[in-house]
């Protein structure tokens, strides 16, 4: 029995000195893998994912750990005990075995003044802080697919980094261009040991230009395209007036249009405009005190004259049966087709090519073009068939290959991996030019075996788009060097047409943006497929129902999570493309079976890596039409059933669309939206917002006219809206997409 009782006393005694209570620097002091409890004020809450960091008198640390940090907010105050972890130079308590929240709603620490030399180091590990009269090297929009991004600031004599994490709601906003006071925490990864300092702000206030600014929150977006006008729409955090500043030269906005209404969620329209031509657009906004927000300058277009005509080809078989009127067309020529186009050109041809060959003439078509007095120019990635390109003869200065290796700022160029031809773009007639994208490159095989898609649209304006992105890589900037310069929204023969170019545009954001669109079902056919935030977004979609099948060709050995993550979520619906030819294509189609639910397509030459994110040249439309859906649906219905595919989508679709609203008497729109939507009315009434669970989650008294609505509190779904008028109630949905 006393040697129960002593076992009992050591035990109690042990236990004692595991939860003794030290402060952070102590801990901080102690060895890794030593067990420690302190207590703090929480200066973060989920904005950084899991981790959470606290401060005392005496230091700062990070606790990391999903379960038992899930519940912390900033201004909790904690007593946390748990092993003491050196994650990537990171100084961590993780695994945590007890957390526990013994007050809420405390004051944070205010940050610590520091600067660029004395602020990033590890002595203010795990501490907020303050610096103030720098800016950021880099212009556009903050884009962190993956978990997030790193940002060189400056005070013109040295630099740190910032790191915007995916999770906050920084991700996808403006990057401003004047000087800020940047408030973070400062955090570590340095798998190597030393350096990695980073600062990380835990949302938009944590970026300011000081005062009291209302601080854009949002990318410029556009809507209501017409060939003489648009509507420039943004977000603020706080209230301000709204002003657009914008010209046909990104360097000279000299035209304004303003709306003095203080409001957080502007649209202004801008009238007057010449068809077909790219205008640059900047927004700024002013609050009552006088402070300044600035949106980056974004390029925007009107629509053209054209006729809009788009023509798909595919060169394999395509399954006629589940055709909805209009027939895929299955095309062996591609080569024809292609010289066909190059022998109509008039003016000028400006070709983008991973690669090509002449076993088909199409090099000798280029080369009579120019002979009979066309404009040729062309960009070879830096591995084109050499021989190929040595045949080409249009004209001294007039082909160019990209560079490899290492850009002048230390990254790294990709491949330049585009294939598309712009077709006398410097006509005047509005039906003449032409672009021809789509997947395949032209050499023999890829034209002839390997499973290719094609596209051509006659459209003026998506043509000088094209040639906008042709003119940067011809003036020598490619992959990292890019800047996003060329308009995203178009609307062609009535089909709203999105446009994107890699690395610069952020495309994998509006692949995820597309997945998330999916009320019904979704297909893809990928040749290249790593990137398993792709992969987790199809299973989200399954898990809400949707129907997914999809095909993909290659994959990286020593990292297959994004197809193990399709595999547990599609089981029989998922294939891997059998042997050769080679599964080509890299295309994405979203509830083509499904007309009322904007149908689309998404297609070009990105494939669905990190390179084609990140360092490739790219491109990649998204087409809104159900006829091109179901065109593609032909097309993969057979690779499909090639593969030994059976199961199929077999309920029908009863997604309600807000179009169907719109005649009776409501219109809304962007749909989907992002961070506000507008309401057109011919009636006053009052309209709700309700999840698909039925919860009301908003009202708002609605005027005749338009009213401009936020949304930005709603996560990303679905959502029911209701309008009801005095003697009537008229119901839709609406999806939001941040």
């Amino acid at each position: 029995m006393k040697r129960v009782y002593l076992f009992l006393f050591f035990i109690s005694v042990f236990l004692r000195v595991q939860a003794q209570l030290i402060t952070i620097a102590e801990a901080r002091a102690s060895a890794e893998g030593t067990t420690v409890t302190v207590r703090g004020i929480v200066v973060n809450g989920s904005e950084l994912g899991p981790i959470r960091y606290m401060q005392d008198e005496t230091g700062a640390i990070a606790a990391y750990d999903f379960a038992a940090t899930a519940d912390v907010v900033a201004g909790d105050s904690i007593e946390v005990t748990g092993v003491l972890d050196n994650y990537n130079s990171l100084l961590e308590i993780s695994p945590v075995t007890s957390l526990t929240i013994l007050s809420s709603g405390n004051p944070v620490p205010a940050p610590l003044p520091v600067t660029l030399t004395d602020g990033w180091v590890e002595e203010m590990e795990g501490y907020l802080v303050e610096v103030s009269g720098v800016h950021f090297t880099e212009t556009g929009t903050f884009s962190t697919a993956g978990s997030g991004t790193n940002y060189d600031v400056t005070d013109g004599i040295s630099s740190a980094q910032v790191r915007i994490q995916t999770s906050t709601n920084i991700d996808g906003t403006v990057i401003p261009e004047e000087d800020l006071f940047i408030t973070g925490i400062m955090s570590q990864y340095a798998p190597g040991g030393s350096g990695g300092y980073q600062l990380l702000p835990r949302d938009l206030t944590d970026i300011s230009t000081g005062g009291n600014p209302p601080v854009i929150s949002s990318g410029l977006s556009q809507t209501n395209i017409t060939t003489t006008g648009f509507t420039v729409g943004f977000e603020t955090l706080y209230n301000g007036n709204t002003i657009i500043y914008y010209g046909t030269s990104a360097g000279a906005l000299t035209s304004t249009s303003e709306d003095a209404a203080m409001t957080t969620s502007h649209a202004l329209g801008l009238a007057g405009l010449t068809p077909a031509t790219i205008y640059y657009v900047q927004a700024a906004s002013v609050s009552a005190s006088n402070d300044t927000s600035w949106s980056a300058v974004a390029a925007m277009a009107t629509s053209s004259n054209s006729s809009g005509e788009i023509r798909v080809w595919f060169n394999n078989p395509v399954d006629n049966s589940v055709s909805t009127g209009v027939n895929a067309m299955y095309d062996t020529h591609f080569a024809d087709t292609i010289i066909s186009y190059i022998d109509n050109a008039v003016y000028s041809i400006d070709m983008a090519l991973y690669n090509i060959d002449n076993i088909n003439n199409i090099v000798t078509a280029l080369n009579d073009a120019y002979v009979r007095g066309v404009t040729v120019r062309v960009i070879c990635d830096a591995g084109v068939n050499s021989a190929a390109y040595d045949l080409l003869s249009i004209g001294a200065g007039n082909k160019k290959k990209s560079p490899s290796g290492m850009t002048p700022d230390g990254d790294y160029y990709g491949i330049m991996h585009n294939k598309f031809l712009v077709i006398d773009v410097v006509s005047t007639d509005a039906d003449q030019p032409w672009v021809i994208g789509g997947s395949t490159n032209f050499t023999d095989e890829q034209l002839k075996i390997d499973k290719q898609n094609m596209i051509a649209i006659q459209d003026h304006t998506l043509a000088k788009a094209y040639r906008a992105e042709f003119e940067e890589m011809w003036s020598g900037s490619f992959g990292p060097e890019k800047t996003n310069n060329t308009p995203h929204d178009f609307i062609i023969d009535g089909k709203h047409i999105e446009l994107y170019f890699s690395p610069s545009d952020n495309t994998e954001s509006h692949i995820l943006s597309s997945i998330q669109s999916a009320d019904h079902d979704l297909y893809f056919g990928v040749f290249s497929y790593t990137r398993y935030g792709i992969s987790y977004e199809i299973q989200d979609a399954i898990d809400r129902g949707v129907f997914a099948a999809g095909i993909w060709d290659q994959t990286d050995p020593d990292d297959p999570t994004a197809i193990e993550v399709l595999e547990s979520a599609m089981g029989s619906t998922l294939f891997e493309a059998s042997g050769s030819p080679l599964f080509h294509h890299k295309y994405l189609i979203v509830d083509p079976n499904c007309p009322q639910s904007d149908p689309l397509v998404l297609t070009g030459s990105h494939n669905w890596t990190s390179s084609a994110n990140s360092r490739n040249d790219e491109n990649t439309l998204i087409i809104h039409d159900s006829t091109i859906a179901n065109i593609y649906y032909q097309e993969f219905s057979q690779r499909y059933q090639d593969e030994g595919g059976t199961e199929v989508v077999g309920d029908v679709c009863d997604y309600v669309a807000v179009d169907a609203v719109q005649a009776v008497p409501l219109q809304v729109y962007p749909n989907p939206a992002n961070n506000w939507i507008v309401l057109e009315s011919d009636q006053e009434g009052k309209v709700s917002i309700f999840d698909l669970s039925g919860n009301m989650l908003n009202t708002f008294q609605i005027t005749e006219g338009t009213n401009t609505i936020p949304v930005i509190a709603l996560q990303t779904g679905m959502y029911v809206m209701l309008l009801q008028t005095e003697g009537a109630v008229f119901t839709g949905m609406i999806s939001i997409q941040h």
